[in-house]
């Protein structure tokens, strides 16, 4: 298999990589740009005169031509907000209901958000080349060949990971041509609508600063991709049905720093009614900052900028480019370790996102949907440093949680004896204490407030090179149906798990129940705490690493009881 660029963020802090990019370009979407002055909110059709095809749907600022094969529809670079440029850095997204002039071409994705290029498994380089374009804000929809805008199908939309740093929704597969999330043959295999889409990263999505305060209707500043992510799903709901899509049948889902996103949007009061399910795919509901340690970081952020001492420091802000913003202090992006000295992402401002997502979540103040939570067994393998010793061992386990700590982890609850060598217990101690117990607490809150739905936990096992394992992301290439893309010579295994991912993620999207006819019983999270191993023979596997995690729970002082 090929490295596969996939990325996180976890809950001491941000854990991503992502793939430098091929391709950098591409435009928003392509086709005839000329804008009208007025569209939908005038009361204008902006379909008005336009024939309606296979290749041709109609949206509320006129029609767009995709691409259609035998192996399903896609209509890519999707523009669902103005550019987030010039005066509106900074802002929360505004829409845009102007009818463009004839019909859209929708045949290339739009280009990445700016970022600087990272590698997972490999040394941050600040001085790597930043790509991308900040006028980036588009979507993708993905159908099966012959959906037709009555089909009522389920709609699955992902969200990219990163460490919200990082990542689009054009991300490659290795240095192959081929888009991991292209959801073509997932659309087409599950019969679904599937919607992938940008928004914006690092300091252009997450900045916030009492100069940016000021700005607002309600004070508070940051947390932009996750409005831009509201903003798609606001687009979806107004426009999948043409597509082919059910607006009242929506999946909301994401990898790593998208799961952490798709658990934030539980808690947002703005995202109420634009999902109806959600799956959160290793990534933290707990790892949202509070406003003061988020200035913290943007101030050491300005201090690189120039600008610190401006008359107008927005001003002056907005006058750096992309790449000016992103290298006033490069941030790296790990995954299985401590938060670095600047990070990105959400922030509890108390409007936008009013608290931690799992706090909401236990006290039943969230969007009470069927919720999906689950990790990967081997989440930090491609991450973690090759160390051979116990020295080193425990050197690294300090440095993530003091010297205090470190025996019991090293000695009581990760010998390497056990696991044979000390780089495979790090590795087993870094996956539990970021990933697979942060699963545990998100299912235990979701299970304890989630009223109006159930909860189903899972544990992706499946690993088609052993040495590699089953590492963070890996999931996706069966969720996405690319296996024969991603796996050289892929065994029975391998086809039958993807098969099996297609059914329970599609069903799930369906009707929130992972369960079908001929498919191995998942049941729902309850006080046993059961989950679904997935793998070559799925079980169900109650109690998984209950001792490791209580100690994890009380490193991060996070107190979440089992259902009862």
């Amino acid at each position: 298999m090929r490295l596969l660029w996939l990325v996180g963020c976890v809950a001491f802090g941000v854990g991503c990589g992502t793939p430098p990019s091929a391709v950098d370009g591409g435009g928003s979407g392509g086709g005839s740009a000329g804008e009208l002055d007025a569209g939908a909110d005038a009361g204008i059709d902006c379909n008005a005169g336009a024939q309606a095809a296979n290749d041709v749907v109609f949206t509320e600022r006129g029609p767009v031509r995709g691409e259609v094969t035998p192996g399903g529809r896609a209509f890519r670079g999707l523009p669902f907000v103005k550019p987030p440029t010039g005066a509106l850095r900074w802002r929360p997204p505004e829409e845009e209901r102007a009818c463009w002039a004839g019909t859209r071409d929708a045949l290339q994705f739009g280009p990445q958000c700016p970022q600087l290029e990272q590698a997972q498994g490999q040394p941050f380089d600040a001085g790597a080349p930043v790509f991308g374009d900040e006028d980036c804000l588009t979507l993708n929809v993905f159908t099966p060949a012959s959906a037709s805008p009555d089909a009522g199908l389920p709609v699955m939309v992902f969200i990219h990971g990163g460490g919200n740093t990082l990542g689009s929704a054009r991300e490659p597969i290795g240095n192959t041509s081929t888009i991991l999330y292209d959801g073509t043959r997932l659309a087409q295999a599950g019969n679904v609508v599937v919607v992938t889409m940008q928004y914006r990263i690092g300091v252009l999505g997450y900045l916030s600063m009492p100069s940016l305060d000021a700005e607002t209707d309600g004070g508070v500043s940051g947390n932009y991709g996750l409005m831009d992510q509201q903003a798609a799903l606001r687009w979806v709901k107004r426009n999948v049905a043409g597509f082919g899509g059910d607006p009242s049948r929506v999946l909301l889902f994401g990898e790593s720093a998208g799961a952490l996103n798709t658990c934030t949007h539980l808690a947002m009061p703005g995202s109420a009614g634009l999902f109806q399910r959600a799956i959160v795919q290793s990534g933290s509901c707990g790892a949202a900052l509070t406003p003061d340690v988020r200035r913290m970081e943007s101030s050491t952020w300005l201090g690189g900028t120039g600008c610190a001492a401006a008359a107008d420091i927005a001003a002056c802000l907005r006058a750096l480019t992309p790449e000016q913003a992103i290298r006033a202090y490069p941030v790296p992006v790990v995954v299985g370790g401590r938060r670095p000295s600047v990070s990105w992402g959400p922030v509890i401002d108390g409007r936008v996102l009013p608290e931690l997502p799992y706090e909401a979540m236990r006290n039943a103040r969230h969007h009470r949907v069927p919720v999906m939570i689950g990790s990967n067994l081997d989440e930090t393998n491609l991450s973690m440093p090759l160390i051979t010793t116990e020295q080193e061992y425990r050197a690294a386990v300090t440095a993530l949680i003091g010297p205090v700590l470190a025996d019991r982890v090293t000695q009581q609850l990760y010998p390497s004896a056990t696991y044979g060598t000390p780089r495979r217990a790090l590795v087993q101690a870094t996956t539990d204490g970021f990933f697979g117990c942060q699963a545990r607490i998100a299912s235990r809150a979701a299970a304890l407030g989630n009223t109006g739905g159930p909860v189903y936990r899972y544990l992706f096992a499946r690993a088609a090179q052993p040495l590699r394992g089953a590492f963070h992301g890996v999931e996706l290439v069966y969720v996405f149906q690319k296996v024969s893309e991603a796996v050289a010579n892929p065994n029975p295994a391998d086809t039958a798990v993807e098969a099996s991912m297609l059914g329970w993620w599609t069903r799930f999207a369906a009707t929130g129940d992972p369960n079908g006819v001929g498919s191995v019983s998942w049941p729902r999270y309850s006080s046993t705490e059961p989950l679904l191993r997935i793998d070559a023979t799925p079980m169900t596997v109650s109690g998984w690493r209950t001792a490791e995690c209580d100690f994890w729970d009380m490193v991060t002082s996070t107190n979440v009881p089992a259902p009862p």
